[in-house]
């Protein structure tokens, strides 16, 4: 069976609770105040506002080292009276000033679901909200930290979030993804999901932590694994980690001597699994909504 290629962000995705227990699509009804300005899309991150109605979340990448108060969980889609018909309309997305009095908004507010949600590769040097193009994590970024990356809105079309998380930058060249281990974030990576890895290969070798490819290798991301059959260092259980891409220069986690021109295997994971941070859901938050 041939999985679908992830091309771009959908949001947040409610899979199943930390204990593994199925998600059997338990939402919370909230209302959303009429007239209200900014479009909420499916997956979209949402909080708790001072009138006890729901907003769009305002975590960015540059605001999720602090928690929020209200910070409520994922939008699943509203209903309200069509003021254009005067019926009632169930809906995937909620568009900006709809003229009702009755939103309401569907909302995963468990803090302990577990969401299925894209990683998107970082520039290098800096942190970007509006980072839509797909990146990827590996198997180290198990049990690290994310940041929400909220900063496009979702799709008219389909109803879908754009939302995302990512790990840090590169530091020097090209996009991708780094660990965040110590950084309190409001996600925790719990797994990679395989359905839907992506393996590229190229042609180098190796010297301490610099890979040197005979050619540059087209979707080679920092936040992809580095695999060598047969070379100890690099053996697929080992998780040797690519953290910077510079054309053919490519930094690795660790220390590698390759002498000779040898294949080279690169696995990523577009898409992980993550759970609320212990603190920055609203129920885990001491902090009321003022």
């Amino acid at each position: 069976m041939a999985y679908p290629i992830v091309d771009a962000p959908y949001g947040f995705k409610p899979v199943n609770e930390l204990n593994g227990l199925p998600y059997a699509g338990a939402t919370r009804q909230i209302p959303v105040p009429y007239n209200y300005g900014t479009a909420i899309f499916y997956g979209d991150l949402v909080e708790i506002a001072a009138t006890g109605t729901i907003a769009i979340s305002g975590m960015s990448v540059t605001t999720t080292t602090t928690a929020r108060a209200g910070q409520i969980g994922v939008f699943m889609g509203c209903s309200y009276t069509n003021p254009a018909t005067g019926q009632k309309l169930f809906s995937q997305y909620l568009p900006a000033n709809v003229l009702a009095n009755d939103i309401t908004a569907y909302v995963v507010d468990d803090p302990s679901a577990v969401f299925k949600v894209v990683m998107v590769g970082q520039p290098y040097n800096t942190l970007s909200n509006t980072a839509t193009a797909v990146g990827y994590a590996n198997q180290t970024f198990v049990g690290t930290n994310v940041y929400a990356v909220t900063g496009t809105a979702g799709s008219t079309t389909t109803g879908n979030s754009k939302m995302a998380v990512s790990g840090s930058y590169p530091a020097t060249s090209g996009t991708g993804n780094t660990r965040v281990a110590t950084t309190a974030l409001p996600f925790r990576v719990v797994a990679v999901v395989p359905d839907t890895g992506v393996t590229v290969t190229g042609s180098g070798t190796s010297s301490g932590t610099t890979v040197t490819l005979a050619a540059a290798v087209t979707g080679l991301q920092a936040g992809m694994q580095m695999i060598v059959p047969g070379t100890s260092g690099a053996y697929a259980g080992q998780y040797l980690t690519v953290t910077n891409v510079n054309g053919t220069t490519v930094t690795i986690s660790s220390s590698l001597t390759i002498s000779t021109a040898t294949q080279l295997s690169f696995v990523g994971f577009p898409e992980v699994l993550v759970k609320w941070n212990q603190g920055y859901h609203s129920y885990q938050f001491a902090t009321a909504v003022a």
